[in-house]
């Protein structure tokens, strides 16, 4: 392995990114479980209907994200909360992709920053189109 290994510096990769997934994890869960609650309360069951959900709507789930961020206190707290725990629980591997972009790019090792460059531009070529 050359000068440039990852080392002990792996650990503390692994780490930061462990942390990172635990807690977008916990965040989505803990989101969805006040939002299922809220709900229960709201309507007394949790059924679902189609005159209670939201679509991920707009030109990409970027533009979705924005539009919610921006009606963040809506009529419907239950669906805004579980809304919320999705997104989060999506952008979670997101985060982790740009964690580790800086990460390698402060350790000055460009072989794992060009790794990591094409894992977040096709993540984020992913939300963008879709």
């Amino acid at each position: 392995m050359s000068s440039q290994g990852l080392g002990s510096g792996e650990s503390k990769l692994e780490t930061v990114v462990s942390y990172i997934l635990i807690i977008g994890v916990v965040i989505s869960v803990l989101l969805e479980i006040i939002g299922i609650s809220l709900f229960f309360r709201t309507y007394g069951n949790v059924q679902i209907s189609q005159s209670k959900t939201v679509f991920i709507s707009g030109q990409n789930f970027f533009a979705f994200v924005f539009d919610q961020i921006q009606h963040l206190f809506g009529s419907q707290n239950a669906i805004m909360f579980m809304t919320l725990g999705l997104i989060i629980l999506i952008l979670t591997p997101y985060i982790r992709a740009i964690s580790s972009v800086v990460y390698f790019a402060w350790k000055k090792n460009r072989n794992y920053v060009l790794i990591t460059l094409f894992v977040l531009i096709v993540l984020t070529t992913s939300l963008a189109l879709h």
